[in-house]
C-alpha cells in the first residue's frame, strides 16, 4: 500500500492485488469486506481503498473507557477507518481541490474496524456508513440492477485529508459480544440514523444505553446479557420515541409479569373491533359492514416498513432459546405474482393488499454485512429463526396504530364503494373517448392500454396501499406533482396534523406504473377508538372532499352527497413514496 501521510495509506484494489492487500491488512474481516466490495462491482471494477490507521470512533472510545480500559491486559484505544471510492484514483487527486467533485461522486462510504476480534463474535465492523444506492447486482440480462431502493437513509459528512465527503447511508455496526449485544446494537443504529435525519433526536452512545438500564435492571449492566422486548421499548421511549410492541400469540417473554402480558394480548393482538363507525354514525344509520380484509401483525409490520419506519425485529426458533434482534429498514424490489396473492372482496370489488406483494426485506443484521435481503419472518441468517415480536419506534403524537387505521380506511372504502366504481367508469370512459378520437396509432394504442389498465378483474384487481407519512412531506409532494391548479389548491387548503395515514387505491396495472385514482387520509393523532371520526380526506378520480377540524363526519358525508367541494381534480395522480432516493 502507498502512503498518503504517516497515518493514512491507500490502495487501488484490483483482482490481481486482492490477496496481497489482505496479507498486508490481516486485521480485516476478509469474507465480509469482499462481500461489501462485490456489491460495488469488484472485482470487475477497481476500487480505491483509503485506510486511516488511528481513528477515534465515538462509540468504540465510549465503550473503551467504560469497559476495555478496566481490563488487566492492555486494549487498543484506536480503530481503523476505511474509505471506499469507485474507480481508480491517484494520490495527487486527494490533495488537488479540482478533483474533489469527482472524488465525491465516486465516494461510497466508510467502514470503521474495531481492534482485534473479541471472544464472542468474529465480526469487527464498527460504525459503517455505506451508500446503498450505488450497490448493484447483475440481473438475468446481465444488466446492473440496484435492489436497495425502498429504504430510507440519512446524509453523513466525513473528513479526509482536508476534504469533506458526503454519503447517504443507514448506519450499521456488528456487535462486539461483550458491551453491545444485538439489541443494544440495533438501538444504537436506530438512534444514530434518527439523529442524522431529524433535529428532534440526539445521537446515542453505548454508555447512554447503559446509564438508562442501570435505573431499570436489578443486575449488572456489563458485560451485557442482552435485553428483553420491554427493555428495548423502555430505552426507545427514553430516547424520544413512542414505541409499540407487537407480538405473536406465542410470545410470553415480552412482559415482566403475567398481568402485563395479558394486557398486551388484549390490546395489541387482533383488531379493536369490527365496527369502525363512529357513535353518531351508529345512531344515524344502522348498517352492517362485512369485513373480509383480515390482517395480522405481519401485515401491520409491512405497513410500518412502507412508512419508512425502521423496525426492531425479534426472531427466535422457539421460546426456550436466546432471541436475536435485527433492524428492518426497508423492503425489496421484487414483487410476487398476482396468482400468489390473496384476493379479497372489499365492497363489490376484488382487491389485494399491497403487503401481499412483497416477501423480502432489507435488514441490518449484526451477523451479516449491511443491507442484507431476508425473507419475511426470518430477518437473520441464523437457522430456524423466525419473527417472534417486533417493536415500532413511532414518533410522539402518533396515536392511531396500524390495525385500527387499516380497519377505518376499509370502512370508508366500503362505505363509499359506489363512488370508487363511478371513478373507475369515469376514467375508463375518458381514456376510451381519447382513443376513439386519436388518429396517431401509437397514441391510440397507449390510450387503449390505459382503458385495459382500468378494467377490474382477478388478473387486474383493485390494489390498496397503506402507509403512515409526515403530512408536510405528503402535502408538498401532492402540490408539487399536481397536474392542475385545482390539484395544488385542493391540498394546499387542507389543515392536517403532523402525521397522517394514507390508503392509496389503484388497479394492479396502474400500481405497477406508480399511479392511483383514489385515496383516503386519516388523522394519525386520533385515538384507536376514534373510528371514522379520524377521516380527513377522500379523493376519487376528479372529485375530492375534506373535513375541517371543527366539522363532524356527518358534515363530511353531506359534502360527499351534495358534491360541494372540488370537482376539477386530475382523475389519476402519482403515488407518494416515503423512500426518496436523492442520489443523482
Amino acid at each position: 500500500m502507498e502512503k498518503l501521510s504517516k497515518n493514512i495509506s491507500f490502495e487501488i484494489l484490483q483482482e490481481e492485488s486482492y490477496e496481497q492487500f489482505f496479507l498486508d491488512n490481516s486485521w480485516l474481516d476478509k469474507d465480509n469486506f469482499f462481500e461489501v466490495c462485490s456489491r460495488y462491482g469488484f472485482p470487475d471494477n477497481p476500487l480505491t481503498v483509503v485506510i486511516e490507521d488511528y481513528y477515534v470512533e465515538a462509540a468504540y472510545r465510549d465503550i473503551y473507557y467504560h469497559y476495555w480500559s478496566k481490563s488487566h491486559f492492555s486494549w487498543p484505544r484506536y480503530c481503523k477507518r476505511i474509505f471506499l471510492f469507485q474507480n481508480s484514483h491517484s494520490q495527487e487527486e486527494f490533495f488537488d481541490s479540482g478533483h474533489r467533485g469527482k472524488l465525491n461522486d465516486d465516494f461510497l462510504g466508510t467502514i470503521v474496524v474495531r481492534p482485534a476480534y473479541s471472544r464472542e463474535t468474529n465480526h469487527t465492523f464498527g460504525r459503517t456508513l455505506l451508500n446503498p444506492y450505488k450497490m448493484f447486482v447483475m440481473d438475468g440480462e446481465n444488466q446492473k440492477d440496484n435492489p436497495f431502493v425502498y429504504l430510507k437513509t440519512a446524509e453523513y459528512k466525513v473528513h479526509l485529508l482536508g476534504n469533506i465527503f458526503i454519503t447517504k447511508a443507514f448506519p450499521f455496526s456488528s456487535q462486539d459480544g461483550v458491551a453491545m449485544k444485538c439489541a443494544e446494537t440495533a438501538i444504537y443504529e436506530l438512534c444514530d440514523y434518527a439523529s442524522a435525519a431529524s433535529p428532534l433526536f440526539a445521537r446515542v452512545l453505548p454508555s447512554d444505553i447503559q446509564k438508562r438500564l442501570q435505573k431499570r435492571l436489578p443486575e449488572r449492566i456489563l458485560p451485557s446479557q442482552g435485553l428483553y422486548c420491554n427493555d428495548i421499548s423502555y430505552l426507545l421511549r427514553k430516547f424520544g420515541f413512542s414505541p409499540m410492541i407487537y407480538a405473536g400469540t406465542g410470545d410470553s417473554e415480552r412482559a415482566r409479569d403475567s398481568r402485563e402480558c395479558i394486557e398486551f394480548q388484549d390490546l395489541r393482538i387482533g383488531l379493536i373491533g369490527d365496527n369502525m363507525l363512529s357513535e353518531e354514525q351508529i345512531v344515524s344509520e344502522e348498517q352492517n359492514w362485512d369485513y373480509q380484509h383480515t390482517t395480522d401483525y405481519k401485515y401491520w409490520f409491512h405497513y410500518y416498513v412502507e412508512s419508512a419506519i425502521p423496525i426492531l425485529a425479534i426472531t427466535a426458533p422457539n421460546q426456550e432459546v436466546n432471541k436475536h434482534a435485527t433492524l428492518v429498514i426497508g423492503h425489496g424490489k421484487i414483487r410476487k405474482s398476482i396468482d400468489d396473492c390473496k384476493i379479497y372482496q372489499l365492497g363489490k370489488l376484488p382487491c389485494i393488499d399491497t403487503a401481499e406483494l412483497y416477501d423480502y426485506y432489507i435488514v441490518q443484521d449484526d451477523n451479516q454485512i449491511p443491507y442484507s435481503l431476508e425473507k419475511m419472518d426470518r430477518f437473520t441468517k441464523l437457522e430456524d429463526y423466525k419473527l417472534d415480536a417486533y417493536i415500532v419506534p413511532l414518533e410522539r403524537h402518533v396515536f392511531l396504530e396500524a390495525s385500527s387505521a387499516i380497519s377505518i380506511c376499509d370502512t370508508v372504502i366500503t362505505e363509499e364503494n359506489k363512488m370508487i366504481e363511478e371513478a373507475i367508469q369515469y376514467i375508463s370512459s375518458q381514456y376510451r373517448s381519447c382513443a376513439d378520437k386519436e388518429m396517431d396509432d401509437a397514441l391510440r394504442n397507449q390510450y387503449s392500454y390505459l382503458v385495459d389498465a382500468m378494467s377490474i378483474s382477478e388478473d387486474n384487481p383493485i390494489t390498496v396501499r397503506y402507509y403512515l407519512v409526515n403530512s408536510a412531506e405528503y402535502k408538498q409532494f401532492r402540490i408539487s406533482t399536481g397536474n392542475t391548479e385545482h390539484d395544488k389548491k385542493f391540498y394546499a387548503d387542507i389543515p392536517m396534523p403532523k402525521a397522517v395515514w394514507i390508503a392509496e387505491i389503484s388497479t394492479y396495472k396502474f400500481y405497477e406504473q406508480g399511479y392511483s385514482f383514489a385515496e383516503v387520509v386519516l388523522d394519525a393523532t386520533a385515538s384507536n377508538l376514534s373510528k371514522v371520526n379520524s377521516v380527513i380526506l377522500l379523493r376519487t378520480a376528479h372529485f375530492g372532499v375534506y373535513r375541517l377540524p371543527k366539522e363532524s363526519y356527518n358534515d363530511f358525508e353531506d359534502k360527499i352527497k351534495q358534491k360541494k367541494q372540488h370537482m376539477g381534480l386530475s382523475p389519476v395522480f402519482e403515488m407518494f413514496s416515503n423512500f426518496i432516493n436523492d442520489e443523482n
